[in-house]
């Protein structure tokens, strides 16, 4: 019986997500209802737990720069094109990811007309 509780306890232990990936989901489901100013509050959120809590792994550093990636987007949404183009720079900056670079571009010909 004991092992059964040990093995349920481990199991729960390594498929527990951090409260950064769990804002980054909340975020992209309210960017996904349109509920573009809210998605921003939770995108920020997990930019912050990640930034106090991260422990500066390269799957931290991946998750951030997404966090960034997402803020560019929903900013951009919201036609706040100069946080946008911050947040974009940001995540290429991170991680040189070829849909950053896009994105990046996309949102500087935005800014150009």
């Amino acid at each position: 019986m004991h092992k059964y509780i040990y093995i349920a306890i481990i199991l729960l232990l390594f498929s527990c997500k951090s409260n950064a990936e769990l804002s980054m989901e909340r975020g992209i489901k309210y960017f996904e209802w349109g509920k573009y100013k809210d998605a921003v509050l939770e995108f920020n959120e997990a930019k912050y737990l990640q930034m106090v809590h991260g422990h500066q792994t390269y799957d931290d550093l991946k998750l951030l720069a997404h966090t960034h990636y997402n803020l560019a987007i929903t900013h951009a949404k919201l036609n706040n094109l100069t946080k946008a183009l911050d947040e974009a720079q940001r995540a290429f900056t991170l991680i040189p990811k070829e849909e950053y670079r896009e994105l990046l571009t996309l949102i500087q010909q935005q800014i150009k007309e």
